[in-house]
């Protein structure tokens, strides 16, 4: 079931789509803002995460308030347990094969850097398991729901084309994580992005994708730390 987007002007979703793109990104630059105010990293990180989540709130109210339909325009497809489960394997199972094969091909190029960014969030991590597991389910959640939930209906709708919405709304995620500084660190995310969008136009079912980022982000940044 799509909801009625005709009902909604085509400026007023193009400035949605706008706003789905600059906020996360703005929260990103904050983060790096806030750094000059002298604030130790750990409460830097947890200020940069919770303004993923006011990012979120905004595009939220703005949906409901400007655009008068739901954040989510897909209806969410209701499935049982063992569906659910069933769909979660197989996405979890197509993220690992394309990250697999995207590593390869990286190795081959010979396309190589280190996130100084990264590496130093590792070592908060490591001090702190509980603001590991709160950046995994932050990611899960606000990224799934602003990306997938919000900005890729949207963007098929207004470009009148799937594949268009799933390539455009990848890289767009892709680079949001450019604040790592290399290459690889938009690669990754792309790839990623393409995996859950293609899926979401399967399932129409975001819950899954939020499982589905929050378990990967978890197990990928267990396992580095």
């Amino acid at each position: 079931m799509l909801y009625n987007t005709n009902a909604t002007k085509k400026p007023v979703l193009i400035i949605g789509i706008i706003l789905s793109i600059l906020l996360p990104f703005l929260a990103m630059a904050f983060s790096i803002l806030i750094k000059k105010l002298g604030i130790d990293n750990e409460t830097q990180f947890y200020i940069s995460r919770f303004a993923l989540w006011i990012s979120l709130l905004l595009l939220f109210l703005y949906s409901i308030k400007i655009e008068r339909q739901p954040f989510l325009i897909w209806a969410e497809t209701k499935y049982s347990i063992s569906a659910y489960l069933k769909a979660v394997f197989i996405t979890f199972l197509k993220l690992f094969i394309a990250v697999y094969i995207t590593s390869l091909l990286i190795v081959l190029l010979k396309i190589t850097g280190e996130s100084a960014a990264l590496n130093k969030a590792l070592v908060l991590f490591k001090k702190s398991y509980f603001l590991l597991f709160f950046t995994c389910v932050t990611a899960g959640i606000t990224e799934e729901l602003i990306f997938r939930g919000y900005l890729l209906p949207r963007l098929e709708s207004v470009l009148k084309s799937k594949n268009m919405a799933i390539v455009l709304s990848s890289i767009l995620f892709g680079f949001l994580h450019i604040g790592y500084g290399t290459l690889l660190n938009i690669i990754g995310p792309t790839v990623i992005g393409l995996v859950f969008a293609v899926q979401y136009q399967k399932y129409r079912n975001i819950k899954i994708l939020i499982i589905c980022h929050f378990l990967w982000d978890l197990l990928l940044l267990t396992a580095k730390t």
